[in-house]
């Protein structure tokens, strides 16, 4: 055999040799038994668990009232998902290998050489049945994937996957709470907001007050009982709940605030319930060269930390920016609706989109309710006038007022009297502004007229807009009148194409978009009631040589439509008989449209 083939064999051998090693040791299953490493452990009963990484101070967290804390080296909330993550990989952990003692004692380098001279982390787990578990973090094997583990009382050594350390914290901060307060925690009622950021270096404080009586916000300082605005007050509370440290700082009891522009804090966020002080936050200077964050703290706590710059500047507002920009906020549990326009009326829900006009007994349309309080929710506030008092009211055509609104939330048992949660005064116009006033505040408001103008004031406008409603199969004849000329259409067979001119009638149609305009008509509905009585006709159009309508049905009823002018909308006034009496509405345009074109007789 020449030398470069005793070269090869031996290469080979090596290669073998190893193979078999790395088997012997790390390829093998763990031996019989429970195949977790802490078959013991129960994440959910631990009551505390200590890190000591290399190199830094240890790390504690204990458990109270299902709440994470740190206690060491600092008292802090803690970021429960981060434990509880370490807790149910230990739990869960299972190893690729175990290394027996008497594996361990044939290599005299082994705990070198496995890193437990000197290791990666120690941790000390307990459980609520006063088990403790402590682990040793070791180095990781050769190929970096996995790691040795040991656990205290076990001969032996684990080798498990190096992902568990990206679970372990290396510093304190990397379990530390990053929130800076969870508002779920506190039922505070008061807000202060102490604002020092102004160019003139004035100190502006701004206070509001929850009114449990109407679940609302209001400023009481400045000015006095000026309602807040519920979804941006809301808006920047979800931002101070949401805000999260950047860097903690320093811990130090006795830091220099100063230094961070703590000592006189450019803003402070008081939370209370009544006179109690639940939290205070104070938020100072930037960092150099940072804007874009601020140091920040908690009063009674010694971290300073670092906050976003951008998620405070809605409480750096003049007051005006946390007032209400809308007459009302209105919740969906409205029961009534209570009007003092051209009548008195009232439009209450006996069931789920079943209004009824009272005292005037009439259906109630849900469409038109829904309109009034989206109507509501549309008058924006273009204008205040702070701290109005009653001799001033007259001035703005609100003593009396021109119309009033009162809106009722549900009677709190049967007979009772629906509470009214809040009332709405309309005085004087002056250059297309309508002055405005809520009968549980002192300022008078000025909104559009426009805006105005599409709230109902008469009980009429709220009937049902639903006139009558039968099928096209009802319909056996119809006869048209329009200035001095009739025509009369039959329905010959069932369908849309079923319609002719009856004998007699001359001209001709087009079937189908008569039957379309048949089939509307069958189920006529206005787009609104614009009056009713006799003495309005005239004013929209009505008159004897005006067109009209007659459906001819198989029971023998003989509904009628009549034609009156055109509309601003260019659609077509109708008027039917309700009660005994013209009512007159707007047709949908696309219906008046049919009507014209394809109903009426030819000029």
């Amino acid at each position: 055999m020449n030398a470069r083939n005793t070269f090869f064999w031996l290469a080979v051998a090596a290669v073998l040799l190893v193979a078999i090693l790395m088997r012997q040791r790390f390829g093998r299953p763990p031996p019989a038994g429970p195949a977790k490493v802490l078959p013991d452990l129960k994440a959910a009963a631990v009551t505390s668990i200590s890190v000591h990484p290399k190199g830094q101070k240890p790390i504690r967290a204990q458990r109270t009232n299902d709440t994470w804390g740190l206690t060491e080296p600092v008292s802090c909330p803690a970021q429960a998902a981060s434990i509880e993550g370490l807790l149910l990989t230990l739990e869960r952990l299972t190893p690729a290998a175990f290394i027996t003692a008497h594996e361990r004692r044939s290599s005299p380098k082994g705990d070198e050489e496995e890193g437990f001279t000197s290791p990666q982390a120690s941790l000390s787990i307990q459980q609520a049945d006063s088990r403790i578990f402590q682990l040793e973090v070791g180095a990781r094997t050769a190929p970096g994937d996995q790691l040795y583990l040991q656990v205290v009382g076990v001969a032996g050594v684990y080798v498990v996957d190096a992902e568990l350390l990206k679970e372990i914290p290396r510093t304190q901060d990397d379990w530390r709470d990053t929130a800076l307060v969870d508002l779920r925690g506190l039922a505070f009622d008061h807000i202060a907001v102490t604002n020092r950021s102004n160019a003139l270096n004035e100190t502006k404080v701004i206070e509001l007050q929850h009114n449990p009586g109407n679940n609302l916000w209001q400023i009481v300082n400045p000015p006095k009982n000026a309602r807040a605005d519920a979804n941006r007050l809301s808006s920047l509370l979800q931002q101070l709940e949401s805000l999260r440290v950047k860097q903690f700082v320093s811990d130090e009891p006795k830091a220099d605030l100063e230094i961070f522009g703590l000592q006189v804090p450019r803003l402070e966020l008081a939370l209370a319930r009544g006179t109690n002080t639940l939290a205070l936050f104070q938020f100072g200077k930037s960092p150099t060269n940072d804007p874009a964050l601020v140091y920040a703290r908690r009063w009674g706590r010694n971290s300073i930390v670092t906050v976003a710059t951008n998620a405070l500047g809605g409480w750096q507002d003049e007051v005006n920016g946390f007032r209400a920009t809308n007459i009302i906020d209105l919740p969906e549990s409205i029961a009534a609706i209570e009007v003092y326009g051209q009548d008195h009326f009232s439009v209450q829900q006996q069931a789920t989109n079943n209004w009824r006009v009272l005292p005037q007994n009439l259906p109630g349309d849900a469409e038109a309710c829904k309109d009034l309080l989206s109507g509501f929710a549309r008058l924006s506030i273009l204008e205040t006038h702070d701290a109005v008092i009653d001799p001033e009211l007259p001035r703005y055509g609100l003593a009396p007022p021109a119309r009033r609104y009162i809106f009722r939330t549900a009677a709190p048992s049967a007979g009772a009297t629906n509470p009214a949660i809040a009332e709405v005064d309309f005085g004087a116009t002056n250059d297309n502004r309508v002055s405005v006033r809520r009968t549980d505040e002192t300022a008078v408001y000025a909104v559009k007229l426009a805006d105005v103008q599409r709230l109902p004031l008469a009980s009429y406008q709220m009937r049902e807009r639903h006139i009558w409603n039968y099928s096209d199969d009802d319909i056996i004849r119809v006869t048209v009148r329009h200035q001095g000329k009739v025509r009369q259409l039959v329905h010959t067979d069932k369908g849309l194409l079923s319609w002719a001119m009856a004998p007699g009638s001359t001209g001709t149609i087009e079937p189908r978009p008569v039957g379309e305009t048949m089939h509307n008509l069958a189920q006529l509905t206005a787009i609104n009631w614009v009056a009713h009585g006799p003495k309005s006709r005239a004013r929209y159009g009505f008159s004897d040589n005006d067109g009209q309508i007659m459906l001819e049905l198989k029971n023998g009823a003989k509904p009628v439509v009549e034609l009156g002018g055109a509309t601003p909308a260019d659609s077509l006034y109708g008027d039917v008989t309700l009660d005994g009496e013209p009512w007159i509405f707007e047709f949908p345009p696309w219906l008046a449209g049919l009507i014209q074109t394809f109903l009426l007789p030819p000029p």
